[in-house]
Parts: C-alpha cells; sequence; structure tokens
C-alpha cells in the first residue's frame, strides 16, 4: 500500500535529480505543480509502470513533466476537446517527446477501455464528481496501481468523499511532503503568488493538490461509484434549486 510515508522515502531518493530534469521546463498558469508531479513519481516508487493514462491535457504541463521524468513509460494523454486554443499548445510543447501519445475524445468513455492493470492514471478533467466517478470505474475495471487525481484540495467535495469512503488516500498537500519540496515551486509563484502560498490561511491546501488513491482489492469500488454518482446527483439537483431560489428572490 502507498503511504506518505512511502512517498516521503522514496521523494528523498530522487528529489535531486527530478530538480535538475524539471529546472527548464516553464510553468504553465493553472497547471499542475512540479512538487506534485514529484509527489506522483515517489508514490510509484523505482519500479515503474508501463505506461501512465492521463485526462485532461489543456496546455501540456503535466504530460510534459511525466514524459521528462519518467521517460521509460508509454504516456498516454487524452483530452476532451480538439478545438481548445490549448492544443497546439500541447502539441508544440510534446513534439519533441517519443513516449507521449496525444488522443482526443471523452475520458468518461475512453480510459475504462484504455486502462490496462498495473498502469497509473491521473484525472485532471473531468472535474468534481464526474472525476470520482472515473477514478473507482478504472479501479474496479482495470486495476491501475494507483489513480491520481488533481483538485482535491481541502474542502472541495472529492476530498470531503475521499477523506470519508476512502481513508487510503494520501495527499501531496501533506504537511511533511510541502515543507521538504514547497521549494520546486518556486516558478509556479513567480507567476502566480496565490496558486502554491506557503503561508496559507489555516484549512487551506498547499496549492491544487494531488490525491494519490492506490489500488486497494478488499475495497469496494462498484459501491463507491455508486454512491458518488448519486452524491453527484443530488449536489446538482441542490445547485439548480439554489439558483431558482435566487432568481425568485430578485
Amino acid at each position: 500500500m502507498i503511504t506518505i510515508e512511502h512517498i516521503l522515502a522514496q521523494a528523498a531518493a530522487i528529489a535531486d535529480d527530478y530538480a535538475r530534469a524539471v529546472a527548464d521546463i516553464p510553468y504553465e498558469h493553472k497547471g499542475v505543480l512540479f512538487s506534485e508531479i514529484l509527489f506522483l513519481c515517489a508514490a510509484l516508487g523505482p519500479e515503474r509502470p508501463e505506461r501512465v493514462v492521463e485526462s485532461g491535457r489543456a496546455r501540456g504541463q503535466s504530460t510534459h513533466l511525466l514524459a521528462t521524468c519518467l521517460p521509460e513509460c508509454e504516456i498516454v494523454s487524452v483530452e476532451r476537446n480538439p478545438d481548445s486554443p490549448d492544443v497546439p499548445v500541447a502539441a508544440a510543447r510534446l513534439a519533441p517527446f517519443g513516449n507521449v501519445q496525444l488522443l482526443f475524445g471523452d475520458a468518461m468513455r475512453m480510459l475504462p477501455e484504455l486502462v490496462r492493470e498495473g498502469d497509473a492514471v491521473l484525472i485532471d478533467g473531468p472535474k468534481g464528481y464526474r472525476a470520482l466517478r472515473l477514478a473507482f470505474k478504472v479501479l474496479a475495471s482495470c486495476r491501475p496501481r494507483a489513480v491520481f487525481i488533481h483538485d482535491c484540495g481541502l474542502g472541495t467535495e472529492e476530498r470531503k468523499f475521499l477523506d470519508r469512503y476512502v481513508p487510503e488516500t494520501v495527499y501531496s498537500d501533506a504537511p511533511a511532503f510541502v515543507e521538504r519540496y514547497a521549494f520546486l515551486d518556486a516558478a509556479c509563484r513567480a507567476l502566480d503568488p496565490d496558486v502554491a502560498r506557503e503561508d496559507r490561511e489555516p484549512g487551506r491546501s498547499y496549492g491544487p493538490t494531488v490525491a494519490c488513491v492506490p489500488y486497494n482489492p478488499a475495497q469496494r469500488y462498484t459501491s463507491l461509484l455508486r454512491r458518488a454518482t448519486l452524491r453527484g446527483m443530488l449536489d446538482r439537483l441542490g445547485a439548480r434549486l439554489r439558483r431558482r431560489l435566487r432568481s425568485a428572490e430578485r
């Protein structure tokens, strides 16, 4: 099982090499933090998976970092919108890498077909309960080594759900990890001071935060999928009712 102690030990072994590898990679606004990809690499340990399957490529920040730091792995990246202005930016950034495959389509449909047993999965789109549904669908049917979900900071619905029902989840905002590796995000803070504040308020996460959900054969992922689907429906219904109430008050 992947634990924060495991991640800290592995990160200590690879951090210097990682810092050198990413030193010249520019940060893309709203992209994954450099420390978050170190967290992912450390969670995977020295025995790398054959593939990392990613959903939500945008401008290719996470894809670029994965391709650089996991050159022995095939990086399969799925982006929903082929007409996004981000597409040519990502294509240009990733053109030098022979280990990257760029695909387009609906990750909710494609990932359960693409992911193989033992793969690592990074979900950076869809968001919210749809991200949880995708994660549990993949964990139930494909048995990846781990699923990493981006944007799972404190206070998010994803974080609340995982904390309650998937206690084996580990997060990149763990204080011991942030204390050691926040320095990697200096370029991120230079571009966007609020993206990874070291002087953040109590109860706020450091950065967007990656959740690592390791595959657990004892976990009932089909049940979690049903629960996340129901919670998502109730969440959307509540949002619609609140909008109607606000409209009626005007």
